[in-house]
C-alpha cells in the first residue's frame, strides 16, 4: 500500500522511493517520519526538546552523508538510529551534569490515529512514569519492541546488540514494570 507525494510514490510503512537528489529527497523523508522519530526521542529521553534537536541532527546528518549512503531504500532505519544514538548521547551527558527533564506525557506518545479516549489517563501516565524510570537499555528495548512494534531482531540490529541482550532486558523490564505497577496499586 502506498500514496504519491509530489509525483513519488511513498510506501505507507517505508521510506519513500528516492529516485531524485536529497534536496527532493530530504523534504519528503521529513514529512513522511518526523513526527514518529520525535516521538521515539522524546520516548527515550522524556524531553520534547532533546527529541527535537536529536531529529534535526539526524536529518542533518543524513542530508551530510547523502552521496556515501549505500542503500537509499534503508533512510528511515538510518534516521532512527541516528535519533537513538543521539538520545544515548543526551543521557550521557546528563550523566556528567544534572539536567531536569518534563515527566513523560502521555499525549505526546501516542500515535496519529490512535484512540485517546481508549486509553485511560490515569494509568497511561503511571505507565509513562514507570517507563521513564528503567535504566537506559530496558527503556530503549521497550520503547523499540512495544511502541515501535519491532521485532527482537530488528530491535537488535537498531540498538547494535544481540538478540539475545534484547530478550534479557526486556524480560528485566517488563518485571521491573510489573512489580512497580502492582506495588503502586
Amino acid at each position: 500500500m502506498s500514496r504519491r507525494l509530489r509525483g513519488v510514490e511513498v510506501p505507507e510503512r517505508g521510506a519513500p522511493a528516492l529516485d531524485g537528489g536529497r534536496d527532493e529527497a530530504i523534504p519528503l523523508l521529513f514529512r513522511a517520519h518526523c513526527a514518529d522519530l520525535v516521538r521515539l526521542g522524546y520516548a527515550l529521553t522524556g524531553d520534547r526538546g532533546a527529541a527535537e534537536e536529536a531529529v534535526q541532527d539526524a536529518f542533518v546528518s543524513l542530508y551530510r552523508n547523502w552521496r556515501t549512503l549505500r542503500d537509499r531504500t534503508a533512510t528511515h532505519a538510518y534516521l532512527r538510529r541516528a535519533v537513538v544514538n543521539r538520545c544515548r548521547s543526551v543521557h550521557r551527558l546528563r550523566g556528567r551534569r544534572v539536567r531536569a527533564t518534563e515527566p513523560l506525557r502521555p499525549e505526546l506518545l501516542i500515535r496519529p490515529g490512535v484512540d485517546a479516549d481508549a486509553l485511560t489517563h490515569e494509568a497511561s501516565q503511571r505507565l509513562a512514569a514507570q517507563v521513564a524510570r528503567l535504566p537506559q537499555r530496558q527503556r530503549e528495548v521497550i520503547v523499540c519492541r512495544f511502541y515501535l512494534d519491532l521485532t527482537e531482531r530488528a530491535t537488535a540490529e537498531l540498538l547494535d546488540v544481540s538478540v539475545g541482550s534484547v530478550k534479557k532486558h526486556a524480560s528485566r523490564a517488563l518485571a521491573a514494570l510489573h512489580d512497580q505497577m502492582e506495588a503502586s496499586r
